[in-house]
């Protein structure tokens, strides 16, 4: 057994295990609330204060099950919206997306990121959409001395699912290609509206959760400076926490002289 479905194990069980405690808890209030009220009928007709009272009660206990199921879930987050478009490499000139992501877990359980996943739609077509999958994760450091260019030393492939502890975030430079790249057409950077949605599949949800939607205007410029051997950076200022824009930006990948989309 490996350390991700270990994780995976130990993360379902402590999950269902505050969920058996917190449905215990509340069961044993009400049954409290109610042989109070019956120990109460015995002296007499019940005060007037009764009724409020436990309704006071039932509205502390959901309060009480709604912090504790939240303090002590998985509960993953993911900050993006830029997107660097690489140079192209020599042996074509088919695009590959760079986004930079921050994973941000709002829980005190550690989890598993399984997999992400980007839909691109250009200018609304959403017959045409594409789907690209995490081909590599990227040392940005190497790529940017290999001046921002993909290459066997910058890519970490493949990009496989890693842990994400309680109250921690994570930044990862992520690295998506055509799904189906035998069937589908090629990607072309050309102008247009680019719409992206990204995503992510992770031991909170049984199922993909779209966590990311966001847009580029891919201009002229854009595609000569792709033509001209140059990468293209395309920025979110949408992004509005000062740390995440810190953290994603921690090893300077974006070139100051940069003309960014908007």
């Amino acid at each position: 057994m490996d350390a991700t479905t270990t994780l995976r194990a130990f993360t379902s069980f402590f999950g269902k295990t505050a969920l058996r405690r917190t449905t215990r808890d509340a069961i044993g209030l009400i049954v409290l609330s109610a042989l109070i009220a019956i120990a109460l009928a015995d002296f007499g007709p019940l005060p007037s204060w009764l009724a409020p009272g436990l309704a006071l009660g039932g509205l502390a206990v959901a309060v009480m099950c709604a912090i504790r199921l939240q303090l002590l879930e998985f509960a993953p987050e993911v900050i993006a919206g830029d997107v660097i478009v690489p140079r192209p490499s020599r042996a074509g000139r088919d695009v590959k997306l760079l986004l930079p992501l921050q994973f941000v877990n709002a829980g005190s359980l550690d989890g598993v990121i399984e997999w992400v996943a980007l839909r691109l739609t250009i200018d609304g077509n959403i017959e045409r959409s594409a789907l690209l999958s995490p081909v590599a994760e990227v040392d940005m450091q190497r790529f940017i001395q290999a001046k921002r260019r993909l290459d066997n030393e910058n890519c970490i492939e493949p990009f496989t699912a890693f842990p994400l502890e309680g109250k921690r975030s994570l930044a990862k430079f992520v690295l998506f290609d055509l799904a189906e790249k035998q069937r589908a057409e090629s990607l072309r950077l050309r102008s247009g509206r680019w719409s992206f949605e990204l995503f992510v599949k992770s031991t909170a949800n049984r199922s993909p959760k779209l966590e990311r939607c966001f847009e580029h205007t891919v201009e002229k410029k854009h595609v000569d400076e792709f033509a001209a051997d140059a990468p293209v950076y395309l920025i979110n200022y949408q992004i509005t926490l000062p740390s995440a824009r810190r953290e994603i930006a921690g090893a300077e990948w974006m070139p100051r002289q940069a003309r960014y989309s908007n």
